[in-house]
């Protein structure tokens, strides 16, 4: 039996982090026999009265100048988180997952990095960033036990950013549980219950500029300049931190082309909403620039719809059935696949894709599962 504490992940600003958890949480709960979990959350955090399944631990937080001169000697010269440690002390905890160093002797520690966007895409953050990224990561990964990326992709961004540490990588692609009543929701609900045409596309990205909207823009403008006329519906936190004026700009830029009309902004969506407004629409559209390992993926993955996919590497390794893929960087391309799903597909599910999904989803799940508890075992001391 080994006793993992999954530390917080995720937050407002950052929602993938809640989600991977979940997800993670959902894979792990075959495995009662195996495993015990026990949660650990801030007291104001937006999550901590989730787990009302787990044993939770409050996040130890300084009290004052004495417990800080003691976290950073530990810091500094031992490479021990204390304030964690201080936090699962006495509970006989085995591994803590996700943690930057260890929490204490004993306890081993796995360090989860989603992607290495910085150095694909450096112009999107500044330069103090890109100045303490690679030292602060590099420590990070020296004190770990373990490093846990979600795909190929990004093992080999790691083994080119800092090769001295391959030997500690293990890959563990995330998979989507699905809700459990998904399947006997009318998809029809969902349109009703946001106003929607019965015919559209589903954009579930945050609105940050990676996750390059515009190109969408570009592409429906084309379009409309042939007379059609496809609708997009979007959902998805729409402040940027790094770019706070991109949204109203997209907004702007959606008026200037004539195109305002065939959008509808959703926000923040209850999870179920997402999956019903996936299974309803005609097909999901992923234009991103960069992903580490795409949730909206992986979630059209579990629940069988196609997809319309910019040609990242990573997309093409996680290949969701009935897709279709186009250059990034190529409006034109774009819209050609835009057309042509829009002009050939039914909306709503399909119901060879969703069989198809519904036979692999248990066992994809067992092995995402398995294949994290197989970390765990390699650093529990």
């Amino acid at each position: 039996m080994i006793k993992i504490a999954i530390n917080e992940l995720g937050g407002g600003q950052w929602t993938g982090g809640i989600t991977y958890r979940n997800n993670l949480l959902k894979a792990l709960s075959s495995f009662k026999d195996e495993i015990e979990i026990v949660m650990i959350a801030a007291k104001d955090s937006m999550v901590y009265n989730e787990f009302k399944d787990y044993k939770l631990l409050t996040k130890y937080e300084n009290t004052g100048l004495l417990d800080k001169v003691i976290s950073g000697i530990n810091q500094k010269y031992f490479q021990l988180d204390w304030k964690l440690g201080k936090t699962i002390e006495g509970h006989n905890i085995d591994v803590v997952f996700p943690a930057t160093m260890h929490a204490a002797k004993g306890v081993g520690s796995i360090y989860w990095i989603p992607d290495f966007q910085f150095m694909h895409l450096p112009h999107m953050y500044d330069q103090n960033y890109l100045n303490t990224i690679g030292p602060k990561l590099k420590k990070y990964f020296s004190d770990a036990d373990l490093i846990v990326v979600s795909s190929e992709d990004a093992k080999n961004d790691l083994k080119s950013f800092s090769p001295e540490f391959l030997h500690k990588v293990r890959v563990l692609k995330f998979v989507a549980h699905v809700p459990e009543n998904l399947y006997i929701e009318n998809v029809s609900d969902a349109i009703k219950t946001y106003h929607l045409p019965n015919d559209f596309f589903f954009l579930p990205n945050q609105f940050w500029a990676h996750k390059n909207h515009k190109l969408v823009v570009e592409a429906l403008k084309l379009l409309k300049e042939k007379g059609l006329k496809p609708f997009v519906v979007c959902s998805g936190n729409p402040t940027d931190v790094r770019n706070p004026m991109f949204f109203a700009e997209f907004l702007k830029n959606l008026s200037e082309s004539g195109i305002r009309d065939q959008f509808a902004f959703l926000g923040m969506l209850p999870h179920n909403h997402v999956y019903s407004l996936i299974r309803a629409s005609k097909a999901v559209i992923n234009p991103s620039l960069f992903e580490g390992w795409s949730t909206s993926v992986e979630e059209c993955k579990s629940v069988g719809k196609g997809m319309i996919l910019s040609d990242l590497p990573v997309h093409k390794e996680q290949n969701p059935a009935g897709s279709v893929f186009f250059d990034r960087y190529d409006a034109q391309d774009l819209a050609d696949k835009i057309e042509f799903v829009w002009n050939n597909k039914i909306s709503g599910p399909d119901l060879d894709l969703e069989n198809a999904a519904k036979s692999s989803i248990g066992g994809r799940m067992k092995e995402f599962g398995h294949a994290f508890i197989e970390a765990c075992k390699e650093v529990k001391k």
